[in-house]
């Protein structure tokens, strides 16, 4: 619908309301208070329908591209941003398998650790259970045992603390047997930062230590918890096990400025880790020196052509589905067939994801989940835009009409 129409219905409805502000015969109503009466009405009408017409218009992504390819910019069609856009999920979930491969590989118990302050040593001598005991490795590197007093445990393997031990106890103990278990890592210390209950760091216990264990025990996730975590494991970060300060620092720095990739997080669903999404819960082993970081969920951006554009409170489930149901639903004026998403990978880089709402909600693509920045983009169609902005400005014409009043003077 043009310009000529709109003007066209303009002009009916000043006549139908022209008529309809025209006194009755037995009203005494002085001619220039009604001109200006009228002469209001038009320029309130004209108003109402500039208004509605000049409205913001969501371009989108298609012509976007279109625009900056007549100006000779090179663009990404949007068939290749939408898979840029989910080869980043394929690509975390490859460096997290990496990992996992290598600890496999290596075995998360090896046999060549190296003792350290605050570890607990199971010792036990065979037919002497006076010597039988559990005890934890002090600051010096010290432990104490009756009859032999304290032993240097700091830096030596499990086999080379039992030797040493045996050595000691042969003057006390014919041919003693003894055996040595390191039942507590406490000098391994794992970082649970983030939206926990209690973030800090946490020692490693004896067996498999998972991040599901992780975030147990730092009190689970907090309500401000975002929908996924991030985990540096210690192979890629540096970091040394005992909790160390300054390579912590340093690591932190490098994250911020993009310094480095080793301080690129991997990026995990929350979902996936908890279970919570109704698949098989993802065991992730830790060992120490690795950082598991549970982000705050954040905000969206909504806008363009839905009810109640705006930012968002992110939850641990917010997707692009219920991004659209948040924000109030689409408005009449929507391209249904490029509903975007903007990610920003980096200070440099940003995501677009551009997908039709049919595709969405007959199940051909999976919902999207949205992550803290995203920015969901909802674009007009000029020509049902128009013909909304049409309605709208009409129907303001005619209720002003019927309920509206002007002075008419005395």
């Amino acid at each position: 619908m043009n310009f000529v129409s709109i003007s066209n219905e303009i002009n009916k409805s000043v006549l139908s309301l022209q008529c309809a502000l025209t006194p009755p015969i037995d009203m005494q109503v002085k001619t220039p208070h009604l001109k200006i009466a009228r002469l209001s009405l038009v320029v309130i009408l004209a108003s109402i329908v500039t208004g509605c017409v000049s409205k913001g218009i969501t371009k989108p992504r298609s012509e976007v591209i279109a625009a900056a390819s007549n100006n000779g910019q090179e663009m990404t069609s949007i068939e290749d941003e939408r898979d840029q856009f989910l080869e980043q999920d394929k690509k975390q979930q490859q460096r997290l398998l990496v990992v996992l491969e290598q600890r496999s590989k290596a075995g998360m118990r090896d046999a060549n650790y190296r003792i350290g302050a605050q570890d607990e040593v199971e010792i036990n001598v065979f037919d002497v259970p006076e010597l039988n005991l559990t005890t934890k490795v002090g600051q010096s590197g010290f432990i104490s045992l009756p009859l032999v007093g304290g032993v240097q445990a700091l830096n030596l393997t499990e086999i080379e603390l039992q030797q040493e031990l045996a050595k000691r106890l042969s003057s006390y103990v014919k041919r003693p047997q003894v055996s040595v278990v390191v039942s507590h890592y406490g000098s391994q210390k794992i970082a649970v930062l983030g939206a926990v209950s209690k973030p800090g760091t946490y020692p490693l216990k004896k067996g498999t230590n998972s991040i599901v264990e992780l975030i147990g025990e730092a009190g689970g996730v907090t309500d401000k918890a975002g929908n996924y975590l991030n985990f540096i494991p210690v192979e890629i970060s540096g970091v040394s096990a005992t909790n160390d300060i300054e390579g912590r620092a340093r690591l932190a720095f490098e994250s911020h400025s993009g310094q480095h990739d080793a301080a690129k997080p991997i990026e995990v669903s929350l979902d996936a880790v908890m279970g919570t999404s109704g698949g098989i819960p993802l065991e992730i082993p830790v060992k120490g020196g690795d950082m598991i970081i549970i982000p705050e969920g954040g905000k969206i951006l909504v806008e363009g052509e839905v009810q109640t554009p705006g930012a968002f409170e992110l939850g641990q489930r917010m997707t692009l589905l219920g991004a659209l149901a948040a924000s109030g639903g689409i408005t009449y004026g929507a391209n249904l067939d490029e509903i975007e998403v903007v990610r920003e990978a980096s200070a440099k880089e940003k995501l677009h994801l551009v997908m039709s709402l049919e595709d969405l909600s007959s199940g051909k693509y999976p919902d999207v989940r949205l992550r803290n920045g995203d920015i969901v983009r909802v674009p007009s169609s000029s020509g049902r835009r128009m013909t909304q902005d049409t309605f709208e400005g009409i129907s303001k014409m005619i209720n002003f009409g019927v309920g509206g009043s002007v002075a008419l003077g005395s």
